[in-house]
């Protein structure tokens, strides 16, 4: 019956409520670290690192940008590859036979390095020639991929600013270099910190540099989450570059903007999930699982898990990547692997009495 009682009794129980919701916290939109494709989105054995196809997968798999290194052949053509020697990473393009003895890239000219010699892979229609570093900036221009150049070669950096504009990264250990790069482009600098573990130190560092700038790192100990929010605090980036497994985890707990990985993925909005699979508040014992397994393989795919969660727990992805997490009080963490040809799936035991708030895992086909 619709007294004045009752819809006075109705209109307190909505300004309760509001009054509820206004207090309750809320949470807040997790915000992931820009993903970096290390030597391109390199696929093991099929897609050869730092070449054009592994700029047309890094922009497949959603990468945001591709590290590449940048060397002179012995007539100073600047070309991509990592290694001193072609051996680990090139077969000799008249047989695709391995190379038994030390091929040096600085004792061949182009010439013989584009006639001789092809990238290694599995399908014969990527067993293409080591790309120059136009070809590459190229590729990376075509696909909408920003380039980050590890590179001693000034000739390189003013390359890639004459393609991108301000639009790349120069990632170097020299502060020398760094200043160098700043004369003529406002690109982002990431200098190597060493192993001096002093943030005022880096961003000292950095505000000499001056513009938009960061520090990149491979040392694992280093990123702190004091570290890490100490050069955020000062407008300046900070990259974990390749942390292994569970450290890329650990890294992104503690704040680091940029991801540089040869296997990271974290959730992407410019892909729609292939699945999405979530449970809320549910309640773990110790030797507990949840376990979620596909039924299909894929080509080429991703695996996300976003968790809160109160206690200790061992994930495994894909039987690939295992990560043991812990949070005191409840707590938000993210973890995701690129894969080919693999049935996606995780596992999560609890190793103590844990909570999850929620967990929800997205599957990719890319």
């Amino acid at each position: 019956m619709n007294t004045p009682k009752t819809r006075k009794a109705g209109l307190l129980l909505m300004m309760a409520l509001a009054l509820f919701m206004s207090c309750s916290p809320k949470k807040e939109t997790p915000v992931y670290p820009t993903m970096i494709a290390h030597r391109g989105c390199w696929l093991k054995g099929l897609v050869p690192e730092n070449s054009v196809e592994a700029v047309r997968m890094a922009k497949r798999f959603g990468y945001t940008g591709i590290e590449c290194d940048v060397h002179y052949t012995k007539d100073s053509v600047m070309v991509i590859l990592h290694d001193k020697t072609l051996n680990r990473t090139a077969r000799r393009a008249a047989d695709y036979s391995k190379l038994e003895q030390p091929v040096k890239l600085s004792d061949l000219t182009f010439e013989e390095l584009r006639r001789d010699y092809v990238l290694e892979s599995s399908d014969p229609a990527l067993r293409t020639p080591i790309p120059t570093l136009e070809e590459l900036l190229s590729a990376c221009k075509e696909h909408g991929i920003l380039p980050m150049l590890h590179s001693s070669l000034p000739e390189s950096y003013r390359v890639a600013q004459q393609m991108f504009g301000d639009e790349w990264i120069c990632f170097h250990g020299s502060d020398s270099l760094h200043k160098l790069v700043r004369t003529f482009s406002n690109c982002l600098t990431l200098l190597d910190p060493g192993a001096d573990k002093s943030a005022e130190n880096a961003i000292e560092r950095l505000k000499r540099i001056g513009g938009r700038a960061g520090v990149s790192t491979m040392k694992r100990e280093l990123l702190t989450q004091p570290y890490c929010q100490a050069l955020r605090q000062a407008g300046f980036e900070v990259q974990a570059s390749i942390f292994p497994c569970p450290h890329e985890a650990q890294a992104t707990r503690n704040g680091v903007s940029i991801q540089l990985s040869d296997f990271s993925l974290m959730p992407n909005s410019k892909f729609q999930p292939w699945e999405i699979w979530e449970a809320e508040n549910t309640a773990l014992l110790p030797q507990d699982k949840i376990e979620k397994k596909w039924s299909e393989s894929i080509d080429y795919g991703g695996l996300t898990l976003e968790l809160d969660f109160k206690g200790t727990i061992e994930i495994k992805l894909n039987n690939e990547n295992t990560y043991t997490l812990t949070q005191e009080e409840y707590g938000h963490d993210c973890i995701g692997l690129r894969f080919h040809h693999s049935v996606p799936s995780f596992q999560i035991e609890a190793k103590d009495s844990t909570v999850l708030k929620y967990v929800k895992s997205k599957v990719y086909k890319f």
